[in-house]
């Protein structure tokens, strides 16, 4: 009694820090979602803070010269103004109705346009129509090809088109004046598209250090947890471990798991295919004798308990079918659910093999181990019944890796020395 209460306290513990960390490691999708919605919400506040500046010292320096009456300026006083009530406007709408980082965005993009423009008629400047050059360099910070691309090509055509029909001077404004100023622009966005290249590739970099961090630290976080499952029973120390290394070897040569990040989720499913153990009582797990027909629905739970435990995790999420279905049987005599042939999933199929192959080569309280031509032999017989045909005619393909494995994981000394190194 006391044994399943502190066990029950085992799990709570597992399941408070990992429900934990699930919210502080969360998918990769999501953290570059959130680097890039954070990086345009503070590009957007940035131009509009920088802008109201600019109109502000712009306004006070034109009206100074205007009520000083000394002729320095050309600018419109009156067209800065109306830009400063739309710049206002833009403002309070963000605040008030506080719109999303995209809108936004479009929102300050437009009103760059529209400020490039009015300044065109307004500034009086015969180099107005460089302030052209301004909007793809600013739809550049924003880190989207597509928002770049938009905003490059309208500021273009804005240039373009305003240029040619109202010319600051006119007379001289001729066809190699447009292909001069449309080479300059279009080697200004260039230079704008580098930018956001090397903008996305440092949250790349960021990203790829953040994720490959956690999955480090919740790997660790799932070893300390097996470890503290398997500890309950002497004879399955290592077993985790074990059947993990011998289903990846096994998922190496089949064409589905040529993706490293496959062959990743299959080594953390190999590992935490028994973590619903955790669930289950001491004196169970140990016993010597044959397991009484309750205590062995209780066994029987430990894929559901483990695959509710990794649904919870964000991070983990994705390698529930291989905790939940390894004890699946290909023609449908297994358990928690009795579903048969491919409808169990393929990393089911493999750890049940590994499973197996592990389980009959190590000894138990209640039997001697096999040697492993025997186990190959059983994994054999079971063909077509307990197993998926197609992955035991692959077995002949890593016999010399499994017992590569075996030794190697079979060695007393070793597994003392894995134990001390992660206790």
């Amino acid at each position: 009694m006391i044994q399943c209460e502190i066990w029950q306290n085992v799990k709570s513990d597992y399941n408070l820090k990992m429900s934990r960390f699930s919210m502080l490691i969360p998918e990769r999708s999501k953290i570059l979602g959130k680097y890039v919605k954070d990086h345009r919400e503070q590009v957007s506040v940035q131009i509009l803070k920088t802008t109201f500046i600019f109109l502000l010292l712009s306004i006070l320096w034109n009206t100074a010269f205007l009520l000083l009456h000394l002729p320095y300026s050309r600018a419109n006083l009156f067209l800065l103004l109306v830009c400063t009530a739309v710049w206002v406007c833009i403002a309070g709408a963000k605040r008030y109705f506080r719109p999303s980082a995209s809108v936004t965005e479009h929102l300050v993009l437009l009103f760059m346009i529209f400020l490039v423009i009015t300044l065109y008629f307004g500034s009086g400047y015969r180099e107005a129509w460089s302030f052209f050059l301004l909007i793809p360099l600013i739809a550049g910070f924003y880190g989207d090809r597509i928002v770049l691309a938009i905003y490059s090509l309208l500021g273009l055509i804005a240039m373009t088109y305003f240029g040619e029909r109202f010319p600051h001077i006119p007379g001289v404004y001729d066809s190699i004046d447009i292909s001069n100023r449309i080479l300059l622009y279009v080697i200004v966005a260039t230079f704008s598209h580098l930018l956001l290249k090397q903008m996305n590739r440092q949250y790349e970099m960021q990203v790829n250090t953040i994720t490959e961090s956690a999955e480090a630290t919740i790997e660790q976080v799932v070893k300390t947890f097996i470890i503290s499952v398997e500890a309950k029973d002497y004879y399955t120390f290592g077993h985790s471990e074990r059947v993990s290394k011998y289903a990846v070897e096994l998922a190496r040569i089949l064409p589905e798991f040529r993706d490293q990040k496959k062959l990743q989720a299959l080594r953390m499913s190999g590992l935490l295919h028994d973590i619903g153990k955790i669930n289950i009582p001491e004196q169970i797990l140990v016993k010597e004798g044959p397991l009484t027909e309750e205590e062995y629905e209780l066994i029987k739970t430990h894929p559901v308990v483990g695959g509710r435990m990794v649904e919870k995790i964000s991070l983990l999420g994705s390698l529930k079918p291989g905790v939940l279905y390894h004890h699946e049987r290909w023609d449908g005599s297994g358990y928690p659910t009795g579903i048969k042939g491919k409808e169990i999933p393929l990393e089911a199929r493999i750890l049940a093999i590994a499973d197996v192959f592990d389980a009959v080569t190590s000894n138990r309280a209640y039997r001697e181990a096999m040697s492993v031509e025997q186990a190959f032999d059983l994994l054999e017989k079971g063909r077509g019944t307990h197993f998926d045909p197609y992955l035991i005619d692959q077995l002949p393909k890593v016999k010399s890796k499994w017992m590569e494995i075996y030794k190697e994981m079979n060695d007393e000394f070793g597994e003392l020395e894995t134990l001390s190194g992660l206790l």
